[in-house]
């Protein structure tokens, strides 16, 4: 059995990272009109991109979870209700990381598909498929650690 190994992501790294997404994305002439960032990992660059396509009304959080700490996975990613108007409106939903899969699955099957792009900052390369827009590719035994959940990190790590 191998170790999880711990990868821990700089705020700069972050900035680096969502730069770097917002270029595909500009490369691809993609403009969203409706950011949905998921929480909680999400929010921080969906916020960033909301102010690099100056989107500031139809900014919009989703709550779903399916990890109840560091390398707890539920079964099945657990989704709120969303009260978002997104109809017909090309939508980025954003998290911050693309591990299994499901959580994006279980969202994408809550939300209208048809203009919707995907953006995570980043994609565990063992996931049953890619996100539209990533910037890090990661190997399965890494649990990424952002630096907005540093002391959550800290606290469950020291209890285990």
């Amino acid at each position: 059995m191998s170790m999880v190994q711990y990868v821990h992501l700089s705020w700069a790294d972050i900035e680096d990272a969502c730069e770097k997404i917002y270029r595909q994305m500009l490369r691809d002439n993609y403009t969203p009109e409706a950011i949905v960032g998921l929480l909680r990992g999400g929010v921080v660059p969906a916020r960033i991109f909301s102010d690099c396509f100056n989107i500031l009304l139809d900014f919009f959080a989703l709550d779903v979870k399916l990890y109840d700490g560091v390398n707890q996975r539920r079964e099945t990613p657990d989704v709120k209700s969303f009260y978002g108007d997104v109809k017909g409106k090309r939508t980025l939903i954003v998290d911050d990381i693309w591990d299994s899969g499901k959580t994006m699955n279980a969202v994408l099957n809550r939300l209208n598909k048809e203009k919707v792009k995907t953006a995570t900052l980043c994609w565990k390369k063992t996931a049953i498929h890619k996100p539209d827009y990533y910037a890090i590719e990661v190997e399965a035994m890494e649990w990424v650690v952002f630096p907005w959940e540093i002391k959550e990190f800290n606290r469950q790590v020291s209890e285990q």
